[in-house]
């Protein structure tokens, strides 16, 4: 029994025996296959859980005037995000990290779907801008939220402030409504062009984004870099704007509201643009608070509107000499032509008024005195039409082109616009008014600076535009922008003559003399826009302050070699001669004057800034030998 028993326990000995080294086997290839044949599986997986792909975003190009000022620039910022890997799914943890940022939980989820169906390895920005008090709360809800982190990317600063808000924008993230319309343009979280010079040249300011490989700790701590692809950022530009002369129209405007605009001559390049009040675009950058939105979005000063190119503005006496152009043109009259001007007359039925009596005038002095009696007869002897297609041929009824959105169209009327839009006929007493700028005129500063511009230069209709040119991508060199050729429209050097010659003894005897500029020859029209009837001067004085007229003045200087062409509106400030002309002759006094004081060299040798007022043609020769 005792040997059975043996027996019995030797087997069972050898059956638990031969079972351990079965499973140890078992262990041991187990092992060997998920070292071996699954290791390089595993390894991909371990990586893909430690390593993390990361958007660099790239900076958005610099832009300087045109004397390489800079205007806008970038700096570092730190950004609280959520990496699109790191998307929580759950919708109790978006609720739970909506409560903490107290956002709205549902428009949070919005996003997140948002980012996690769109193309591109984007991240989820929630804060942006991060100061030392926002960052020390951010790194507190990181603890509580293991899926956030804090990036770093390149931020817009606007140097200027409010210099020149309205001619560079500001920049925003894109919206879903925008990429719907462009598909494939943009990716969702991508920042953008909004508004200006920053919408309009968006192509060339964008950059390239990079990414980055890293390796992140069981905390989601990045550790090490694994892979680089450097950002590419967007070009740097330079505008024509000149910052000296852009301060001075800013500080000569002050708190007065309305619209000022330069223009280079040789080419059409906006030197100064100013629409007032403006606004810094630097507010922009931040999610807009109720009071913000208020003050700029629901201000009924509209400082958000670009005066310069989208209001529109009855031109008053400024369009007087369109109609002389027209009048001259059709043979109605000639610069020799006389009216008599005893304060009033009698049109159709109706009394017209004029703000003195003059007298018997030619056109020369019509123009210089602002006679509305005189341009009330040619109104009388003109179609609206004859006054429609001379503004058509001139480029007063089309878009100028500046490389700016949203620039609205000036309008002059004509039968086929008013059966158009009110679907009533056209009244030939309603040329009347028309004749002395008043009526359904409405025209942009940005259109009627471009008329004068044309007088100035014996009828080259110019292309207005801001950019001067593009900095190549591995120089300090600059490509130059060819703005599109001016296109001569035939003006009569006879007709022209007469219209130069009134625009001179406005600034020399006639209405502006008293902003006339000692060493600087301004020609130029004053004009005052009525935005209300009104009985006399005692009932005028007690108008509302948005009831008072536009005080407008344009022209261009010097008038023997003419450089620069201007206008300037100002709102409800009276009268042109005491309010807007003021200011042109402080742009003059800068550009001929201050700015030639203290000359700042231009961005490019290729095309040096050869204003000046006495331009020697032999300077750059060589002396004979």
């Amino acid at each position: 029994m005792e040997i059975q028993h043996r027996s019995r326990i030797q087997k069972r000995i050898g059956i638990m025996k031969t079972v351990a080294w079965f499973m140890i086997l078992w262990l041991v290839l187990a092992y060997a296959r998920v070292q071996i044949w699954q290791g390089r599986e595993m390894q991909k997986l371990a990586l893909a859980q430690a390593v993390k792909t990361r958007t660099t975003p790239a900076p958005r190009g610099i832009i300087f005037d045109r004397n390489s000022n800079k205007l806008v620039d970038n700096r570092r910022a730190l950004h609280l995000v959520i990496q699109y890997e790191d998307l929580p799914r759950d919708s109790g943890q978006i609720e739970a990290l909506a409560a903490a940022l107290q956002a709205d939980p549902d428009q949070l989820k919005r996003r997140v779907a948002a980012i996690r169906l769109a193309a591109g390895n984007r991240m989820l920005v929630l804060q942006d801008n991060l100061d030392d008090s926002s960052l020390a709360q951010a790194e507190v809800l990181r603890a509580r939220f293991p899926f956030l982190s804090i990036e770093v990317a390149p931020r817009r600063v606007y140097l200027g402030e409010d210099l020149a808000g309205h001619a560079l924008g500001y920049v925003g993230e894109v919206t879903p409504e925008e990429m719907q319309k462009d598909p494939g343009q943009f990716q969702l979280g991508e920042i953008i062009g909004r508004t200006g010079f920053e919408a309009s040249r968006n192509d060339q300011l964008k950059g390239v984004d990079g990414q980055r490989r890293i390796l992140v700790d069981y905390l989601g701590r990045e550790v090490a870099t694994y892979g680089m692809q450097e950002a590419k950022p967007g070009r740097s530009v330079y505008l024509t704007l000149d910052a000296g002369l852009q301060t001075t129209l800013k500080e000569a405007f002050g708190a007065t509201q309305g619209a000022g605009v330069v223009l280079d001559l040789r080419d059409g390049g906006v030197l100064a643009l100013y629409s007032s009040p403006s606004y810094d675009p630097n507010v922009f950058l931040n999610r807009l608070t109720q009071e913000q939105v208020k003050t700029y979005w629901d201000n009924p000063d509209r400082p958000m509107l670009n005066r310069v190119t989208q209001g529109r503005y009855p031109p008053g006496s400024t369009f007087k000499l369109l109609v002389a152009l027209a009048a001259l043109e059709k043979g109605i009259i000639t610069p020799a032509t006389t009216f008599t001007c005893n304060g009033h007359k009698s049109f159709y039925g109706r009394d017209f008024r004029c703000d003195a009596v003059h007298g018997t005038l030619n056109l020369v002095q019509a123009i210089a005195k602002s006679c509305d009696i005189y341009f009330y007869e040619l109104g009388a002897r003109l179609d609206v039409d004859d006054i429609y297609n001379t503004a058509k041929k001139y480029g007063l009824t089309e878009a100028t082109g500046i490389d700016l959105p949203h620039e609205a169209t000036s309008r002059v009327p004509s039968r086929e616009w008013k059966q158009r839009v009110k679907h009533e006929k056209w009244y030939a007493g309603e040329t009347i008014s028309v004749a002395i700028g008043q009526g359904a005129n409405s025209l942009t500063p940005i259109a009627l600076a471009r008329f004068y511009a044309l007088i100035a230069t014996h009828g080259k209709l110019l292309t207005p535009h801001l950019l001067y040119g593009v900095r190549q991508e591995n120089s300090s060199e600059i490509d130059l922008y060819q703005p599109p050729p001016a296109k001569d429209t035939g003006l009569d050097p006879k007709i022209w003559t007469t219209l130069d010659e009134g625009l001179y003894q406005v600034v020399h005897s006639g209405t502006a003399q008293a902003s006339a500029l000692p060493g600087v020859t301004i020609a130029g029209k004053t004009g005052t826009s009525q935005l209300t009837s009104f009985v006399d001067k005692s009932h005028y004085a007690g108008l509302a302050k948005k009831l008072r007229d536009n005080a407008l003045f344009a022209g261009y200087a010097p008038r023997e070699n003419p450089q620069i062409a201007f206008a300037v509106v100002a709102e409800n400030a009276g009268f042109g001669a005491s309010s807007a002309a003021p200011i042109a002759r402080k742009l003059c006094q800068y550009w001929f004057i201050d700015r030639l004081k203290k000359p700042l060299p231009p961005p490019g040798a290729t095309l040096p800034d050869a204003f000046r007022l006495d331009p020697d043609p032999g300077a750059d020769e060589a002396p004979a030998r």
